[in-house]
This record gives C-alpha cells, sequence and structure tokens, in this order.
C-alpha cells in the first residue's frame, strides 16, 4: 500500500489521463482547504484553461478510499469523474452573480468557534463574541434548487466595497428576511419523537419518569434559524427577548452545537461553571467535532437585552463595545 504522500503525487500526476483532451492543459496544484472547527483536508485543484471554474479534489477521503480498496487506477478515475460532475454543474460565470447588483440580498452571517477557526478566517472579515467568531458568507442558488456559500474573504469584500460593520449590518437584515426562527421545547421534541415509535403516553410517562402532560414546563427550548448555520439565532436577541417574558426572568443559552441553541430559566441552573463542564464532556462525547461551538454558557439578560458569556474564567475575555451583545471589530478591508 502507497504512503499518503506518495498517493497525492500518483493521483496529481495521473489524474488527467482520465480526463477528455480538452483538459489535458489544465492547471493542477496541491493546496490545504481549510474547513470549520480545524476538520481541514489536502485538496487538489484542477483548473482547466480559460475558466474561472476551480474544482477541488478531496484527497484526504481520497485516500481513505484508497486504503479500502488498494486499487489507484479506480481511485484515480473517481478522482476525475469528480471534476467531470463539477464542470457539468458550474457554468464559467457561476460566482460572477456574488458581483452583481443583487449581491447585497445574498450576504449572511455564520458563527463558529474563535479558536478552531482561527487560521480558517485570518484572512476574512470578522467580529468576536466572546468565545465565537462572526464571519460572513454570500449564498448562492445551486442547480439542484439546493444553495451553497461563498466565504468572503478580505479580497472580496474589497471587490465589494463594503467593511465589516456594513457586512454585518446588511446580513442581519438578509437573515431575517431569509431564514425562519423556530423555537421548539426540548421535551415536546422528545415527545414526538417517542410518540413517532408508537409509544403511549403512558410508557413515555414512565420512561421519562413523570406525567408527560407536564413535564415540559422543566425542560429547556431548543432555538434555531433554517440556515445551514441555525445558531446563528444568537445574534438575535428579540427571541430570546419573547421567551425570557414567558419566565419573566434572564434565560442561560447553551451554543450546543453550530446547528442550534438550547435555553432555559436561569434559576434552575446553580451553578454555571458545573453547566460548562457538563456541555465541554458532552461536546467530546456526543457532537461532531465539524459541528462543536462551545464549551461556554451565555446569558441573556432581560432587563438590559443582551446576551453575553457567564463562564468568565475560563478564559480571557475580549472588552464589550455593543449594546446587544458584547464583540470587538477584527479585520476592516482596504476598500
Amino acid at each position: 500500500m502507497m504512503k499518503y504522500e506518495i498517493f497525492k503525487d500518483v493521483v496529481e500526476n495521473a489524474v488527467l489521463d482520465y480526463l477528455p483532451p480538452e483538459y489535458q492543459n489544465s492547471e493542477l496544484h496541491l493546496k490545504r482547504v481549510k474547513k470549520v472547527n480545524g476538520m481541514d483536508y489536502d485538496g487538489l485543484v484542477v483548473r482547466k484553461e480559460d475558466t474561472n471554474v476551480c474544482p477541488v479534489i478531496n484527497l484526504t477521503q481520497l485516500y481513505e478510499d484508497y486504503k479500502l480498496s488498494e486499487d489507484i487506477e479506480l481511485v484515480t478515475k473517481n478522482a476525475a469523474d469528480i471534476v467531470l460532475m463539477a464542470y457539468d454543474v458550474a457554468p464559467e460565470n457561476e460566482y460572477q452573480d456574488v458581483l452583481d447588483e443583487g449581491f447585497r440580498q445574498n450576504i449572511v452571517y455564520e458563527i463558529s468557534n474563535a479558536k478552531a477557526n482561527a487560521q480558517r478566517l485570518a484572512g476574512c472579515p470578522t467580529r468576536q463574541l466572546n468565545d465565537l467568531t462572526v464571519s460572513y458568507n454570500i449564498c448562492l442558488s445551486d442547480h439542484d434548487g439546493l444553495s451553497k456559500t461563498i466565504m468572503v474573504n478580505n479580497e472580496i469584500a474589497a471587490a465589494l466595497g463594503m467593511s465589516e460593520q456594513e457586512l454585518f449590518d446588511t446580513a442581519e437584515k438578509n437573515m431575517a428576511r431569509l431564514f425562519e426562527v423556530n423555537v421548539t421545547n426540548l421535551f415536546d421534541y422528545v415527545y414526538g419523537q417517542l410518540k413517532a415509535r408508537g409509544m403511549s403516553d403512558e410508557q413515555i410517562s414512565d420512561l421519562l419518569g413523570g406525567d408527560a402532560s407536564r413535564l415540559s414546563d422543566g425542560y429547556p427550548w431548543i432555538v434555531q434559524n433554517t440556515s445551514n448555520n441555525g445558531a446563528t439565532v444568537l445574534l438575535n436577541t428579540e427571541v430570546f427577548k419573547e421567551l425570557s417574558d414567558q419566565v419573566e426572568g434572564n434565560l442561560i443559552i447553551i451554543p450546543s452545537s453550530t446547528h442550534e441553541v438550547l435555553a432555559m430559566d436561569a434559576r434552575l441552573v446553580p451553578d454555571c461553571d458545573d453547566l460548562s463542564a457538563f456541555i465541554e464532556q458532552t461536546n467530546m462525547d456526543v457532537v461532531s467535532p465539524s459541528e462543536r461551538l462551545s464549551n461556554q454558557v451565555y446569558m441573556y439578560d432581560r432587563k438590559e437585552n443582551s446576551i453575553e458569556m457567564v463562564t468568565r474564567n475560563k478564559l480571557d475575555i475580549i472588552p464589550q463595545e455593543s449594546k446587544n451583545i458584547s464583540y470587538e471589530k477584527n479585520i476592516k478591508p482596504e476598500i
């Protein structure tokens, strides 16, 4: 079996042999692709002559396939098929829409763990939300009715003529327009899942240790929006204001994953540091590395209508500069 470094060289040198004649002058180069939470991979870029489309073959994953089959010809052919498929669905002007007049309507933000994504976002306009980083993407329509995004780096921001503050303000409006906010009581979610499996209310009550009709009061809410990064709802104080009005008090917020956060009456949490330790253990045991958001505990202050991190002893805190969220502007592109 080939070692990984040799495997990369073989695929790079042989992939054009499996592509049609019009690909023979393609530019090839290896690059390290930065992904969320350090889930990086080695990529092989295949740029066809006279085109701006640059599909990237995931060599890290291909090597895993190779280890199963040890068939280098099959794996290299699969790599070529990936390139052909990418060019088939991506016209040359695919990303031109980024600079078209309507691009501002497609700018959205995402949040991720600041420490785990520092290198990936080093060349991007961002702001800090305590131990989280807010960055920006441009949504593009896909040919299958799905959506994909382009990460806004400093060069794209400069080409768009937008500062970080303008990106944030624009993304904030677009998020409210494009993505619905969903709030579900965790008990109701679990109850629905158990009912779907055919369990009766009596069986559910026995399993959960109480009357199913009364258990929901002590359970947290699952709060998310319908974007691919549903935990960005953390930047929307209005939804937490409504929930805090229901309990008539502050809320504890758990950034449970990149897909959602959990919110509950703060009076139900006697020790935030203990909760933080539990979150950290849950992240290690249950949550996929690519979906981990934070080990920290946040609080919504009903009186101040603000969200901030309350397990401050865990790390150095970035100074608060906002009325509603604490953040620090990081990069302003040169315009």
